[in-house]
């Protein structure tokens, strides 16, 4: 039993209830603030950000203007006039170079080189230097004592030739400019450089040093000034709330539900008399002041029953009815619902569906943890599709693993909901609580009557059947509805005569036939194993593994089956049918892969190893369940000498996970995958794939070939050995497929 929860007090309640409510406005109060604070922040960063371009902006105007004032002075007809006679340039540089007429204020100095950029003429007090680099156009800027200069260099050509005579170069103050361009963000009284000193960088790297404040933003100032005030009004609010309501609610209603309460336990300290209800005291709340007088009508009803002995008959009916283990109804129940069901509705047109629930390898999980551990399985499923089931829907216990409900006027549609809630709740329940350390799946089949559907109720039941079947099939959903195509399909799983005829060759081996298909090596097209393929033969037809193995599965057959299979391989051997030196391959089924006895079934074999080779082909449909029952077998199969082959590699569930949990020596790849080396897109897909297998150690081979250029395609991909029509086809007779050289050998 569960540890039960201790009921707490009113008051507990209370204080509880308005600590969680305080913690809640203070968290909701906590998050208002930090939104506004990231708020701000962003309003920070645009502004910031706004601040910088207006910066880029203007550092990139002043440059403009500065190289523009440049160029100007070097389209001057006296600045080429001392280029081409430099005699009197002292005296030009002092008297005339700097004009405030002629030059800008924020230009501190200029000079006039020659070609090879020296300048016209040494001057003491010129501040630019006496050689440059020659270039036609460009600008560096240097920091001196906290302020940026801008030295521009601008080539002088002739007119008509356009050869360059020399440069002029001006050296500029660059804040001034800056200080006088259009800010919104800036405070231009606070720009300044952070450093004192350096040479020859470029305006990217001057915006690095420069330092500026934001001017205020009175719309941020705005919305910051009423977030503000909006959390001072919250907060007013909630301890308004606070102080009002809640003793106001205490008032209302604790007050009445601890007089209720004081009532209930009267009524239990005195069960046996009448309550009096003239001189109690009106409640204030009218819906509580009903329950208390309901509770006195109900008290004073049951002191007035007396059980009956039909009632107890009944009673006992149903437990009769009942299953002891799970507590639903029972498979007498359900036959005595469904013939109920078959007679109120035989010509009526609501709608019916019947619901068949099979738990999926539920012996194996009973042979492995035991029989409590199956019980605990049974319980926990049905108790899980009864809470899902509505009031008026029944779950019944046909027997074993089996479970089913009956939907009178439900559709297809809210069946195959019900049964996808069922499949989620019990995918989900933790079944490892009761030791199963894997998942417990269910197979769900649906059948249903629409309401223009002329067919009986009674077919339901083959049909839910039929459709449970192919749930717990490979390649199939774990949830199928009956249809049309899946009767066509199941006709030999259902059909008498093949009944008949299966159960007699798994019995005492009669009618059943091995067909062998040759497993080639691709270098020289030479038998290296025969695959053992089961047929059974009736009346001079053969009935296909489709009509074998549906019937073989839904009756759980697989082991006998497999057992009939060894002893007519075992008999092969023993008449020299199979060609010495060259292999057999044995398909076993799920069951058979993890049954603790199959390394002593396989015994007899040991002594034709020295002569031939014995491969074990296993699916990955068997390695799902019981992984590690699995691989303790393989591991003991290969330890007698036999080798492992992982059978239709790439067409189930997680192949490549398989494949390295197991010990496996052999790959064989699905027809699917072998049909892809002819496609150009998928060969990439499935070489590497090839590959990667081929470097780890295990031989490849290829299902399904069919033609010559398939053959070319693999052997190019890394494949060694080959299987399909186009080899050979199966068939009773090795003689009609075995080359007269001898086999190749089969080793990695």
């Amino acid at each position: 039993m569960g540890m039960r929860i201790r009921p707490i007090s009113l008051t507990v309640f209370t204080t509880i209830f308005i600590a969680i409510f305080l913690i809640l406005l203070f968290s909701l109060g906590r998050i208002t603030y930090l939104q506004v604070e990231k708020l701000n922040s962003s309003f920070e960063n645009a502004n910031q950000q706004q601040a910088d371009e207006e910066i880029d902006a203007a550092i990139e105007e002043s440059m403009q203007i500065i190289s523009k004032k440049t160029e100007q002075m070097a389209s001057w007809e006296e600045i080429t006039q001392q280029l081409i006679d430099p005699t009197y340039y002292t005296y030009w540089y002092r008297h005339r170079a700097k004009d405030n007429r002629f030059i800008s204020e924020h230009i501190l100095d200029l000079a006039l080189y020659d070609e090879n950029g020296d300048v016209l003429s040494h001057i003491n007090t010129s501040l630019l230097p006496e050689h440059i680099k020659p270039i036609l156009n460009g600008h560096y800027i240097r920091i001196s004592e906290y302020e940026p200069f801008v030295t521009v260099i601008n080539a002088i050509k002739d007119k008509n030739s356009q050869k360059i005579l020399g440069y002029i170069a001006t050296l500029n103050r660059l804040i001034p400019i800056v200080v006088t361009r259009h800010f919104s963000r800036v405070d231009r009284k606070t720009l300044s450089i952070e450093i004192d000193q350096t040479d020859r960088i470029s305006s990217e790297v001057l915006k690095n040093h420069l330092y500026y404040k934001l001017t205020s933003a009175p719309y941020t100032e705005a919305v910051q000034a009423e977030m503000t005030d909006f959390l001072f009004r919250l907060a007013s609010i909630s301890a308004i709330l606070t102080l009002l309501i809640f003793p106001l609610a205490a008032w209302l209603v604790s007050r009445p539900i601890m007089e209720i309460t004081q009532h209930i336990n009267q009524l239990k300290c005195h069960p046996y008399d009448p309550v009096v209800t003239k001189n109690q005291d009106h409640l204030l709340i009218t819906e509580l002041d009903n329950i208390r007088e309901s509770l006195n009508s109900y008290h004073n009803q049951l002191n007035q029953v007396n059980t009956s002995l039909d009632q107890k008959t009944q009673e006992l009916q149903n437990l009769a009815q009942i299953d002891s283990l799970t507590g639903v109804m029972n498979r007498s129940a359900f036959d005595d619902f469904w013939q109920e069901v078959c007679h109120l509705f035989e010509n009526s047109n609501s709608q019916t569906c019947l619901i068949i629930f099979d738990i999926n390898h539920f012996k194996a999980l009973n042979d492995t943890y035991g029989h409590q551990a199956g019980d605990a399985v049974l319980i926990a499923i049905s108790s899980l599709i009864n809470n899902i089931l509505r009031s008026r829907q029944q779950l019944f216990r046909l027997g074993g693993d089996e479970f089913a409900t009956i939907l009178i006027g439900c559709n297809h549609r809210k069946a195959m909901q019900l049964a996808k809630q069922c499949q989620i709740a019990i995918s989900n329940y933790p079944f490892e609580k009761h030791g199963i350390m894997e998942p417990v799946r269910m197979s769900v089949g649906v059948a249903h009557t629409a309401p223009d559907d002329d067919s009986s109720l009674d077919s339901l039941q083959w049909q839910a059947d039929v459709a449970v079947h192919f749930a717990k099939r490979p390649g199939h959903s774990n949830i199928v509805s009956f249809s049309a195509e899946l009767a066509k399909h199941a006709q030999g799983l259902y059909s008498n005569r093949t009944h008949s005829v299966v159960f007699e060759a798994i019995s005492n081996g009669n009618g059943l036939v091995l067909h062998y298909q040759p497993i080639v090596d691709l270098g020289n097209n030479k038998p290296v194993y025969y695959e053992v393929l089961m047929r059974i033969l009736h009346d001079g037809q053969l009935i296909m593994p489709s009509h074998i193995f549906p019937l073989v599965e839904a009756r759980r057959l697989e082991h006998d089956l497999d057992r009939q299979i060894i002893r007519k391989i075992m008999a092969d051997l023993k008449d020299h049918k199979i060609p010495q030196g060259s292999g057999v391959s044995i398909n076993l089924s799920a069951p058979s892969i993890i049954d603790s006895e199959l390394p002593n079934w396989l015994e007899d074999f040991v002594p034709f190893m020295s002569d031939y080779k014995l491969l074990i082909e296993v699916t990955e449909t068997a390695l799902i369940t019981q992984l590690e029952t699995a691989r303790n077998n393989l591991n003991k199969l290969r330890s007698m000498g036999f080798r492992i082959a992982l059978d239709d590699f790439g067409s189930g569930y997680s192949s490549l996970r398989y494949l390295g949990a197991m010990p496996v020596d052999v790959v064989k790849f699905d027809i699917t995958l072998t049909q892809m080396a002819d496609s150009e897109d998928a060969n990439p897909i499935l070489n590497h794939l090839a590959q990667m297998i081929t470097e780890s150690g295990y031989i490849l081979v290829a299902e399904g070939i069919e033609s010559e250029s398939t053959v070319a395609q693999l052997k190019q991909l890394g494949f060694h050995y080959g299987q399909g029509y186009f080899f050979g086809k199966p068939s009773a007779s090795l003689d009609q497929i075995t080359d007269n050289n001898s086999p190749a050998n089969f080793s990695a």
